[in-house]
C-alpha cells in the first residue's frame, strides 16, 4: 500500500511548478540526502516540487518529515521495482516538465534552469549529462561499464540515446505513455515512443548529475546481472520463440562488442583516460556478467530480477 507522508510541496499548489523531479528512494538517506541538498541549492527551487517516492523506510522516512524545503513525500510500504515507484511519482507530479532522477544523483547548482532553457526547443525529452562523483577502481570500472555514453561532453541537440538518471519530460509527452513505467520497463522505452510519435528528443551538456553511489565489487556484479535480465526479459516479450533463441545465445559475444564499443567512446571523449585503462579488467568482467544476465533473461525470462535492481 501507499500514503503520503508529507503532502506539502514547495510551489503553490494553485498554479502549475515549473519543473517536478521525480525520484523512487531504495537506498537510504545517506544517498538521499545529498541529492535532495542539492535540489534545494538551486536558483528554480521556488518554481519546483520535489516528490519522493519512498521505499526504503525507517531513518529515510523520518528524516524526510523533517526535511527543509518539504518535499511531497508518497510512502510505499509493499515490494515495486523502481520504474513502477517513479510511475506513482510521474502520476503525483503538476509540472509542466517532469524530471526523472535517482536518489543517489547529485545535479550541479545550475542543473534545473539548463533543463528549463533547454525546453524551450522543440524537444519531447532532454537528457543532461552523468559524471562520476566516486571515486576508486570499483566505482569507476562501474561508471564507464554503465555511463561513458552520457559522460561529457555528449553531442549537443538531437539524440536517440538518453540517460534515464537524468532526463526531463514536456508532460504531455510522458504523460501519454508513462504506462510504460507501470508495466516495469525503463524510461528507454518512453523515449522511443516519444519518437515514434515523431517529436524528437535531445542532449545537453549544461544539465550535469553526478552519480554518487559508492559500489562494492560483489554488490556491483549481482546488480550488473539482475538489471541486464530483467532488461532481457522486458525485450523478449514481443520476440519470437526462434528470435528470443537467437537473441540469447548471441548474448554471450556481448562482452568483446560492448567493450570496444566502450573503449571507442571513452577515446573519443578524452577524459579520465588512466582511469579507464586502469579499469578495463573490471569492465570485461562486468559485461561478462550482464551478458550471462541478458542470455538467461531471453531463454528463460526476467524471473524477480527487476525488483533487485537498486
Amino acid at each position: 500500500m501507499s500514503s503520503i507522508v508529507n503532502a506539502t510541496p514547495v510551489a503553490d499548489k494553485t498554479s502549475s511548478p515549473a519543473l517536478s523531479v521525480v525520484i523512487a528512494s531504495v537506498n537510504g538517506w545517506s544517498m538521499l540526502g545529498p541529492t535532495l541538498r542539492a535540489l534545494d541549492a538551486q536558483p528554480e527551487r521556488s518554481r519546483m516540487e520535489v516528490i519522493v517516492v519512498e521505499a526504503a523506510g525507517g531513518a529515510t522516512r523520518r528524516a524526510l518529515r523533517d526535511h527543509e524545503p518539504a518535499v511531497e513525500v508518497i510512502e510505499v510500504d509493499e515490494k515495486l521495482t523502481i520504474p513502477a515507484l517513479r510511475h506513482l511519482g510521474v502520476r503525483r507530479s503538476r509540472g509542466e516538465l517532469v524530471a526523472i532522477l535517482e536518489d543517489h544523483g547529485e545535479v550541479a547548482p545550475d542543473w534545473a534552469g539548463a533543463l528549463l532553457e533547454a525546453h524551450r526547443g522543440p524537444w519531447g525529452a532532454v537528457g543532461g549529462v552523468v559524471e562520476n562523483g566516486r571515486d576508486g577502481l570499483v566505482n569507476w570500472a562501474a561508471f564507464f561499464c554503465e555511463y561513458t555514453p552520457y559522460m561529457g561532453p555528449v553531442a549537443e541537440g538531437e539524440s536517440a540515446d538518453l540517460p534515464g538518471n537524468n532526463i526531463a519530460y514536456k508532460r504531455p509527452h510522458l504523460l501519454r505513455h508513462a504506462h510504460e513505467l507501470e508495466e516495469g520497463r525503463w524510461e528507454s522505452w518512453i523515449n522511443d515512443k516519444i519518437r515514434l510519435d515523431g517529436v524528437p528528443i535531445a542532449s545537453t551538456n549544461k544539465a550535469v548529475v553526478r552519480h554518487i553511489k559508492p559500489f562494492r565489487l560483489g554488490h556491483f556484479l549481482v546488480q550488473r546481472f539482475h538489471f541486464a535480465r530483467s532488461y532481457a526479459g522486458m525485450r523478449r516479450v514481443d520476440q519470437s520463440p526462434l528470435k528470443r533463441l537467437i537473441y540469447g545465445v548471441g548474448s554471450l559475444a556481448l562482452p568483446g562488442m560492448l567493450l570496444l564499443r566502450v573503449s571507442r567512446t571513452a577515446l573519443a571523449k578524452g577524459r579520465h583516460l588512466g582511469r579507464f585503462a586502469a579499469s578495463v579488467p573490471l569492465i570485461a568482467l562486468f559485461y561478462t556478467v550482464g551478458a550471462a544476465g541478458e542470455s538467461i533473461g531471453y531463454l528463460v525470462g526476467p524471473g524477480d530480477s527487476l525488483s533487485r535492481v537498486e
